[in-house]
């Protein structure tokens, strides 16, 4: 038997870890996901902690918190999106971002079929999982440097939607693992399961804005979240692409201004508020996923070999879509030493675990938990010797 108190100390001490690893955090610069997920080995594989009935049901949850996770990182990207940027100043960003996903997508297909023998696809959901560079880190990082506003620009648009195309490609390549599909009738169901998502995206998010027009309640940003949470349910029950309704409903009350200026709607949006409640419930699950992942996790010098070589991948596809890319090098340098993978590879590599096409989803889940460290720990280091160096010249300039 399972005891309720067990189970809220278990998620308690969870909260408590999650607080304990953003002090660490900012006290050694050691990046938070890396902590977390030591702090999980620890508790579970290292020393068996926590009992193994309490972590089995921890992992039944996984799901849930997956598509809490998920429907917060389309939200928050697609709110992101606006109407008033100019397509000049983000456009680099996108690109980097599509190429982030689709170059190693593409790549570790050809890499983990060459050697290891895996089909096509599995190697390709792998690079789809690990194609995000995680936001959590990047953001704060790129806030404290004195850097151009289009080099800020470019490095939140790409950590932000790169996670948002890693989602997408993950999905539409899963999608070939539930039948035998045609080109022919893939495409159909394609455009089906983009379709539905779409339309009730528009509907909803228009409907949304006309109902904030005249509901003036204080409270409505706590039910515009909600209201992305039941088009999330909807959605995927009539058989659509959910991560993209919610992905058009956050594009529009992300432009609530420039519409209501347009309709000339009067609407009552909080986003100071939104983002608070949005920041907590993302620590919430950010350190459900860290922790859990590393209560799951198998320590092993085969596994870790192959992350080690899966990250040289990874980081050479980076080197090359950057500095092929960005001429200033300067700017190459810190978009290459920008690639931690972080909530996005965790949630995305948990979902496709629970899936169970196994051994392949284990394999990718493992694999994963430890590209998530020696990116974090790799990243962490490019970037403190970044910064040196930037105070060093800044020295030498002062003193010339």
């Amino acid at each position: 038997m399972i005891s309720t108190d067990g189970i809220l100390i278990t998620l308690a001490l969870i909260i408590l870890i999650g607080y304990v690893g953003d002090y660490l955090f900012r006290l050694t610069r050691i990046p938070e996901a890396v902590i977390l997920m030591l702090i999980g080995l620890l508790l579970v594989p290292m020393s068996h902690v926590v009992p193994t009935k309490y972590v089995a049901l921890l992992r039944n949850l996984a799901p849930l918190f997956g598509d809490i996770a998920l429907v917060m990182i389309m939200f928050d990207g697609g709110r992101r999106i606006s109407f008033r940027t100019p397509i000049s100043s983000s456009g680099l960003g996108l690109a980097l971002a599509v190429l982030d996903v689709v170059m190693p997508s593409a790549l570790l297909a050809v890499v983990m079929n060459s050697f290891l023998g895996w089909p096509l696809v599995y190697g390709a959901i792998l690079g789809a999982i690990l194609s995000e560079t995680t936001t959590t880190v990047i953001i704060p990082v790129a806030t404290r440097l004195s850097i151009s506003d289009l080099m800020y620009n470019t490095i939140v648009v790409e950590a932000t939607f790169n996670s948002v195309v890693s989602i997408l490609l993950f999905y539409l390549l899963t999608i070939l693992l539930t039948g035998q599909f045609s080109a022919l009738s893939y495409t159909r169901y394609v455009i089906s399961y983009f379709s539905i998502a779409v339309f009730l995206g528009l509907i909803t998010g228009i409907l949304w804005l006309l109902a904030l027009s005249w509901i003036r309640s204080a409270k409505a940003y706590v039910v515009t979240i909600g209201i992305a949470f039941l088009l999330y349910g909807v959605v995927d029950l009539l058989g659509g692409a959910a991560v993209v309704a919610v992905l058009i409903f956050a594009v529009i009350i992300g432009n609530h201004d420039v519409i209501s200026d347009y309709f000339g709607l009067r609407l009552n949006i909080d986003e100071e508020r939104l983002n608070i409640v949005e920041g907590e419930l993302e620590f919430l699950v950010r350190t459900f996923f860290y922790v859990l992942i590393g209560m799951i996790s198998i320590i092993s010098l085969y596994y870790a070999i192959l992350a080690m070589a899966i990250t040289g991948v990874l980081l050479a596809i980076r080197y090359i879509e950057v500095y092929s890319i960005v001429r200033d090098s300067r700017f190459s340098t810190l978009l290459f030493a920008l690639a931690p993978r972080g909530l996005t590879a965790a949630v995305l590599a948990s979902i496709f675990l629970n899936m169970g096409y196994n051994p392949y989803s284990t394999y990718v889940f493992l694999v994963t938990f430890m590209v998530i460290i020696f990116t974090n720990i790799i990243s962490s280091g490019l970037l403190s010797l970044i910064v040196k160096e930037k105070v060093k010249s800044e020295e030498q300039e002062m003193k010339g």
